[in-house]
């Protein structure tokens, strides 16, 4: 028997979609917190983002549980769940804690924008859309933004595609509200669009079409990563994985100083490993390998100390966190995601700054959920 205990925002029962459910994972017997329970799906934040406010007293998440996808908040220390935004059109993979510690950041539309976590106050850094206006780029222009930023929060990065077929990425000045810069990429982007923390004019993004599973093409037809210099102007291939092996799900460490990326084989998945590289590209370092897992999503503690990732397994995956030091690792507990097609059945797990929690999203029940794994 595992022990279920709700805890609504007064400590009595909690209504729907509200409170937090505490129980005991089955097979590690780790405490578990079921943050969302409504009848629509709720997910957590992409795991290259960030969803605790610095203090972890709120978690914000994205729910349809009030009908469009919208941003909650809920409170750790009374549980009690707020409604954040009002959204039109809100991207609910978009979003992410600013460094200010105080804003959810996220595309409302075109809009990108930020909510006040602790009042709700909204307001808006740009409209994209006016950014990129026609005819230098055929409208409609879509974008992906916001989830990076500069240590600073002065600068994010964006990506954007138009209607004739044009890729490229922008360098967004949070503080003065406008695109700084646009670079085009004739290659395409495939999302991931990642700013340096060390160096906001370094962005890195994944290519497209993904090329990597060709093993007849030469090594420059290959790269998994781009970066770019928003100062020379300069796009160049930054991840190339060997002959025989595929990268997927990179990532930024804490410092900037380190660039992280998952290595599988290819084709297949197994074996998988956790791997980085110095941001000047040198000293590429193995962190952590299984033959067996499909390691899917990772994310490293802002220590530096601990990875967490979860496995892309259907019905059948662990969350694992790892010792960066040992190479060892141990299961948390077991989210058993469906790894449906979307996002919705992915777990993306990720640490809260002060790496006391880990979120995650999982669809067993039918719904996808957010939950939380305190970590002591």
């Amino acid at each position: 028997m595992t022990r279920r205990e709700w805890l609504g925002a007064a400590g009595g029962a909690a209504l729907a979609g509200e409170g937090v459910l505490k129980s005991r994972d089955p097979r590690t017997g780790r405490e578990v917190w079921q943050i969302t329970s409504g009848p629509s799906d709720s997910h957590s934040c992409y795991f290259e983002a960030q969803p605790f406010t610095p203090d972890d007293r709120y978690l914000v998440y994205a729910s349809r549980n009030s009908g469009a996808w919208q941003l909650h908040r809920v409170d750790l220390r009374s549980h009690e769940h707020r409604q954040l935004t009002r959204c039109a059109r809100l991207s609910s993979m978009s979003y992410s804690m600013h460094p200010d510690g105080k804003h959810v950041v996220y595309l409302d539309g075109t809009r990108l924008c930020r909510t006040e976590v602790s009042t709700g106050a909204e307001s808006e850094y740009l409209d994209l859309a006016r950014e990129f206006p026609a005819p230098r780029f055929q409208a409609p222009v879509r974008f992906h933004a916001g989830r990076t930023f500069s240590p600073d929060g002065e600068y994010t990065a964006a990506g954007y595609s138009d209607a004739g077929g044009g890729h490229g990425v922008a360098l967004v000045n949070l503080r003065q509200g406008k695109v700084e810069k646009t670079l085009a990429t004739p290659q395409g982007t495939g999302g991931h669009t990642l700013i340096c923390p060390a160096d906001p004019y370094l962005v890195t993004y994944a290519r497209t079409p993904d090329r990597q599973n060709d093993m007849t093409l030469p090594m420059e037809e290959r790269p998994r990563t781009m970066i770019v210099n928003f100062r020379t102007g300069e796009i160049r291939p930054y991840l190339t994985m060997p002959y025989g092996w595929r990268a997927t799900h990179e990532y930024w460490g804490p410092r900037g100083d380190r660039f992280y990326w998952h290595k599988k084989k290819a084709p297949g998945w197994v074996p998988a490993s956790i791997c980085s590289m110095k941001r000047d590209g040198s000293d590429w370092q193995t962190h952590f390998t299984s033959e067996t897992l499909m390691l899917g999503h990772s994310m490293i503690s802002s220590d530096g100390r601990g990875i967490v990732s979860d496995v892309q397994k259907a019905n059948d995956n662990p969350l694992l966190l790892i010792d960066v030091a040992k190479g060892s690792h141990q299961v948390l507990c077991w989210p058993d995601s469906t790894m449906k097609d979307g996002q919705l059945g992915h777990v993306h797990p990720t640490f809260s700054l002060s790496g006391r929690y880990v979120a995650y999203t999982s669809d067993r029940g039918g719904v996808a959920q957010v939950y939380v794994v305190p970590l002591g």
